[in-house]
């Protein structure tokens, strides 16, 4: 019953479950309800939450080989080997090897006409097709509620403080039954009261929101109060952005009583992951393997910048083999994941036309006078630093203490400059870019 209802939210066109629109509230809920009871849902919570074993992935792996056209017509056979399975054996694809050819990346198990299509986000410039049955919908659904109960539990009532616009106007409107969308648009000094007065009202005790819209609001609640009067509220769940550790504590000083959450997951399916406070990340291979693939850059800590390659475990529908999702991770000599840094796009080209991480220690002092910021680039050499300042008492002295630590971290290779804006660069769905390239980093090496 659910997997059918799933079929026919997919033919509204839809992006995802939380965005239907409010005139099918009351069928998104009642759906919801039922996909935690069927088999679909119960299997991939049950795997999710199992040891990892390399057998799965072999299987996997055997299984696209078999049936995807792509793997089947291009030699990826002879990379298999049964008895000594081993995936650094196999090629890296690129997002460039996909795009255009999406549709021999599909499964001939599935019939292409009943899919789900839509595409990735676009906040690398480079939109891909990705195919998804409704199955997958219901089983992608396991690893967020997996952390919802473990760090939310019941009651769970969970207020939305992304990009959107409530359609009744204010700064609120209630979706369902246990989801209030809190409209980050509005989101300013004059009106930090309302928001809190409405939060505490409502009794939120989970919040999902972009890191950018919770740094904001947690800067503005530590001007004013230091910290937030919200007592329900056990978790924040931020995600689809960079959540910077600058940013992190921020937000544990003002919400000291919940559980500060970064999620990590992309639209391919094919890896997913989450930190707790200051954490390392947690990678779940059952979701899709992931492997960590040395750039040779280095953190100014001395830490390996790596990309992040994932194998799809739970997608057989449109199932990737080692893909270069363009994010990279920062991980320590011990192997721990400290950060995700970004993607290929949050790199600078120096003067020389070489790619650099744009990794930046700040002096915090100035930067705690800073609302928001953005980098930006359009000459090679030349890297501007946009920023909001939180009030009147940014100073020259400021700037020049950060264009200073821009420069320092790029070792002279980069002229920074420090620019004050009224407006942050944010994707269609109201994200915001942690970077905005106006180069063409496939010309620079």
């Amino acid at each position: 019953m659910a997997q059918i209802a799933m079929s026919c939210i997919d033919s509204l066109g839809v992006d995802s479950i939380d965005n239907i629109s409010i005139m099918n509230v009351k069928v998104k809920e009642f759906i919801r309800s039922l996909v935690k009871y069927t088999s679909t849902y119960k299997e991939a919570r049950a795997s999710m939450e199992c040891q990892f074993a390399v057998e799965r992935l072999r299987e996997a792996v055997d299984t696209a080989i078999k049936h995807v056209p792509y793997y089947r017509d291009n030699g990826y056979a002879e990379f298999f080997d049964e008895e000594n399975f081993d995936i650094t054996r196999f090629p890296i694809l690129h997002k460039g090897n996909v795009i255009g050819r999406e549709a021999e990346f599909v499964s001939d198990k599935y019939c292409r006409f009943f899919l789900r299509q839509e595409k990735t986000g676009g906040s690398t410039g480079h939109s891909m097709r990705l195919f998804y049955s409704p199955t997958l919908s219901i089983s992608r659904m396991a690893q967020p509620t997996i952390i919802y109960d473990r760090y939310v539990g019941k009651p769970f009532l969970v207020g939305m403080l992304r990009g959107n616009k409530p359609a009744v106007g204010g700064l609120r409107q209630r979706i369902g039954g246990q989801r209030i969308v809190y409209s980050s648009y509005q989101m300013s000094e004059d009106a930090l009261d309302d928001y809190l007065d409405t939060m505490r009202r409502d009794g939120i005790t989970c919040l999902l929101a972009y890191p950018s819209s919770i740094s904001v609001f947690a800067r503005l609640i530590r001007d004013r109060y230091g910290t937030a009067d919200l007592p329900a509220l056990k978790a924040i769940i931020a995600s689809s952005e960079i959540f910077s550790r600058d940013d992190k504590e921020v937000v544990m000083q003002v919400f000291p009583n919940a559980a500060v959450i970064d999620y990590y997951s992309m639209s391919e399916f094919a890896a997913a992951a989450y930190s707790v406070g200051l954490g390392n990340y947690e990678f779940n291979n059952n979701y899709g393997y992931v492997e960590f693939i040395d750039t040779g850059d280095r953190t100014p800590a001395g830490n390996r910048i790596c990309e992040i390659v994932a194998t799809s475990i739970m997608n057989d529908t449109m199932p990737l083999i080692r893909y270069a999702t363009a994010d990279y991770a920062e991980i320590d000599a011990d192997g721990n994941v400290l950060n995700i840094i970004g993607r290929s796009s949050d790199y600078a080209v120096n003067r020389n036309g070489e790619l650099t991480p744009c990794i930046v220690v700040f002096s915090k002092k100035p930067m705690l006078k800073v609302l928001q910021f953005q980098y930006y680039q359009d000459t090679p050499g030349k890297l501007e630093f946009h920023i909001i300042p939180r009030g009147a008492d940014f100073t020259e002295e400021d700037r020049q203490i950060l264009i200073h630590d821009m420069e320092t971290s790029f070792n002279g290779t980069v002229d920074c400059d420090v620019v004050i804006v009224d407006h942050m660069e944010k994707t269609r769905i109201g994200k915001l870019r942690r970077m905005v390239q106006r180069l063409n980093l496939s010309e620079y090496k």
